[in-house]
Order: structure tokens, then sequence, then C-alpha cells
């Protein structure tokens, strides 16, 4: 991998705390000669200067965010476009998708410095919300928008009518999303490397309404009926949803590039963030 000599730095936001972890990370790039700078917005948080986050992913050879897998996903659909990889530091519960943690950070700044990591692609989803582009690491969800009742979803493969699904919701997730909300509703655990669409009714009226995989070649497309609901992208961006709307999902021609140490094992982590074998 490409050795790595300027940082972009990016912290959960309402989280000052994680001032003290940017000053250490700092210092310590700073001591093998790389360099760093910080979003305005995080900046803003812990009281420094810092950059607008567009010149900061265009200033930067890789970004880094500290938080939890929240931060990073939220760093992801901001800065794909960009086509910069990204090191995640959890400081958060779980961490799927984060790299390293603190502890690790001085250790894994030397491997940043002299190429030695990898940089594992994962896939972005694509939506067409009427006239509006919307991107996804993880999922959208469809969902209800009263707490009573169900909705009714109309979905489409490559134009033609598949399933009607009355139900609570329904997640279009990733692979990578798979360990996210779609476990919870009953869908499958899928490697997150490979080119999957994956489908989950949530709650489902009908026992017949199963989780459903598909690959990359495919076009979805959803609509509601006798119905209103919003569509919610990582569990951070919601946007309503009605009859008259149509939602199209694709695997988007952008992808995710997210740094790892060599030595990752994604099965160990699996097993170690489900307490499987325990």
């Amino acid at each position: 991998m490409n050795k790595v000599n300027k940082v972009g730095i990016c912290l959960r936001p309402s989280t000052p705390q994680l001032g003290e972890l940017y000053f250490y990370l700092k210092d310590i790039a700073q001591k093998n000669n790389i360099k760093v700078n910080i979003d305005n917005t995080s900046a803003k948080m812990i009281g420094i200067n810092g950059i607008d986050f567009a010149d900061l992913c265009q200033w930067c050879d890789v970004l880094i965010t500290l938080g939890g897998d929240g931060t990073l996903i939220s760093a992801i659909r901001r800065s794909f476009i960009y086509s910069k990889p990204i090191l995640g530091i959890n400081t958060g519960r779980l961490g799927f998708l984060t790299a390293i943690v603190k502890d690790e950070v001085e250790s894994f700044i030397l491997k940043l410095k002299n190429g030695d990591y990898i940089i594992q692609s994962q896939i972005l989803l694509e939506g067409e919300l009427n006239d509006k582009k919307i991107y996804c690491a993880n999922e959208f969800l469809i969902s209800k928008s009263n707490i009573s009742g169900m909705i009714k979803i109309i979905a489409k493969i490559n134009g033609k009518h598949f399933n009607t699904y009355f139900s609570d919701g329904l997640i279009i997730g990733t692979p990578a999303g798979s360990t996210a909300h779609n476990v919870s509703a009953g869908g499958s655990i899928v490697y997150p490397y490979n080119r999957n669409i994956l489908l989950t009714p949530i709650c489902p009226h009908s026992l017949t309404q199963r989780p459903l995989v598909l690959n990359d070649e495919f076009t979805l497309d959803f609509e509601l009926q006798d119905s209103k609901g919003n569509i919610v992208i990582d569990g951070q961006e919601i946007f309503p949803f009605n009859e008259s709307d149509r939602l199209r999902v694709f695997v988007s021609s952008y992808s995710v590039n997210l740094i790892y140490d060599k030595n990752r094992d994604y099965f160990s982590v699996l097993r170690d963030k489900f307490n499987w074998g325990v």
C-alpha cells in the first residue's frame, strides 16, 4: 500500500472528550512526519481551527474517524466521491467496521507511514428517490410513519413486480450492513466484501415473507400503496416516502475503501462481537 503522509481527522459529533485522543494521535503522527488536519465541525467542538470537509478530503491521503461505526459510516457517505481510504478508530461499543481501538493508535500510525496495511473494498448502494440521489453504506430502510398499523410496499426487480410486502418496514441492505439492523430483523449475515443486495422485511404480516439475497446485477424499485412512510439512510438521515414517490436502488459505481491491519480476520471479529463459541 501507499505510504501515508497526510491524514484528515473527523470526530464523533457532540463528543468533545475525543479531543484528548485527537491531540494524542496528532502528536504521534507528527513525530512520524505525517501531517494532520481536522474538519471544521470537529475542530470547533474541541476549540481549535479546522478546514472545510471537502477541502480536507482533497488534501489528505487517508481519512481517520474517531468514534464508532456510526461516525465511520457518516464519513463514508460524505467522502466517497473523493475515493480516499478511511481508517476507523473505535471509541464506541461494538465496532464491526472500525479497524482499531485507541490502544493500537501508536503502532498503527507507524504502519500507515510505512504502507504496512491493507484496503478492503465494500459496495455502496445508490438510490434515486424521485429526482434525488441518495447513498448508503449499511442500508436503506423503508419504515412506516405511524406507530400503529403496517405499510404496503410494492417491490419490482428489473421493472417486473416480484413481491408485495405488508409489514412494519423493509431493509434494503449491503453485506457490510448485514450485521447491523438487518441481523436484528432476522436477516442473514453476509461476508462484507461480497457484492449483494439484501432484502429483509421487518415483522411481516405473512410467514412466507422471508429475507432475500441478490447479487449486484439487479435494479430494484419500491413504491407504497395505501400507506405513508419514511426512507431512513444508515439510521442517520430521514426522508418522507409517500404513495406518489418511487425509490430505485442499485449497486453504485462508487465503492467504500476501508483501511485494516494485514492480520485482521473478519470471522474472528464476528465471533468476538457476537460471543460465538463462548
